[in-house]
């Protein structure tokens, strides 16, 4: 009888009969768990940001940023240390940073109080934002206060000046007429009093006038008693060294001479000036008036020149 090949064949035969299932453990996992696990997926390790020399770690993440860029990379802009102040379309600034502290008009009876240590500190420490920091003060009570005490000083120093000097001609050229002499000139001193005021604010008012013409931005009443601050020290410094009958001329100019700078810085601080502008407009009327005064010595002596050729 002949055998079909289709038929089961017994265990001996070496192949398993096609229906018979395969056990699920033999396509899943291994013989020791019969009911299988599935394979893990195949999950290529991350690249080594640091390069291939370096020994790769499959079980650390890597880096957020390789680059070592800080968590916060805004940052808001740090305010300048070195920041334009206020005063530093002026030509200076007086330390980084620095702005001058406001201040207000006082009441008259403190702001004479404060008025000596103000000329001090003007004249000691010369500079613009040394007026800067004054400039708010002003106001004209304060304002006449010091030009009526500086033109009662001015003519009694010049007075007795006047008193030395006559003693000084009288010893040195024989007797004059002392008393008509003396008349003269207290009556020339009286008139300062008058003369002082007048004159400042004549000078004043072109100081103004040129500042304003070089862009300056302050105000008169500013201008003015910034001004004074340095003049009354300085014209009753004037008036002591006048009473030294030889170097005290001498001391007076070099004292005009550092008038002349602080003036410069006065502007400078009121007007937000630079230097070489602010030197223009107090140099300016210096020029002028020290023209006029050589046109005059030289019209002098063309006509004393010409009388005497006359005769």
């Amino acid at each position: 009888m002949a055998t079909d090949p289709n038929q089961e064949q017994g265990p001996s035969s070496g192949n398993p009969p096609q229906d018979t299932p395969q056990p699920a453990h033999e396509s899943f996992g291994s013989s020791e768990n019969p009911y299988g696990e599935p394979q893990v997926p195949y999950t290529p390790s991350p690249q080594n940001p640091y390069g291939d020399g370096a020994p790769q770690n499959p079980y650390a993440s890597p880096p957020q940023n390789p680059y070592g860029a800080p968590q916060n990379a805004y940052r808001p802009p740090a305010q300048n240390p070195y920041a334009i102040p206020p005063y530093a379309n002026t030509g200076y600034q007086g330390g980084p940073g620095y702005a001058p502290q406001q201040s207000a008009p006082l009441p008259l009876g403190e702001a004479i109080q404060n008025l000596p240590s103000q000329y001090l500190k003007v004249l000691t420490k010369p500079g613009p934002m040394t007026f800067a920091e004054e400039m708010g003060k002003a106001s004209w009570d304060i304002i006449w206060v010091q030009l009526i005490a500086l033109a009662i000083i001015s003519t009694i120093l010049s007075y007795l000046a006047t008193l030395i000097s006559s003693t000084f001609t009288t010893a040195t050229y024989g007797s004059i007429n002392i008393a008509a002499y003396r008349s003269i000139i207290a009556g020339v001193s009286l008139s300062s009093i008058i003369f002082i005021p007048l004159v400042f604010f004549i000078g004043q008012g072109i100081y103004y006038l040129l500042a304003k013409a070089f862009g300056g931005q302050g105000r008169f009443v500013a201008q003015s008693y910034t001004s004074l601050l340095f003049s009354v020290p300085i014209g009753i410094i004037t008036g002591i060294l006048d009473l030294i009958p030889i170097a005290g001329g001498l001391l007076g100019l070099a004292v005009g001479i550092y008038s002349i700078v602080l003036n410069i810085f006065a502007i400078m601080a009121v007007h937000r000036l630079s230097g070489g502008r602010a030197s223009a407009v107090v140099l300016i009327p210096i020029g002028v008036v020290l023209l006029l005064a050589c046109g005059l010595i030289v019209v002098l002596v063309t006509i004393i020149a010409a009388a005497l050729q006359n005769h």
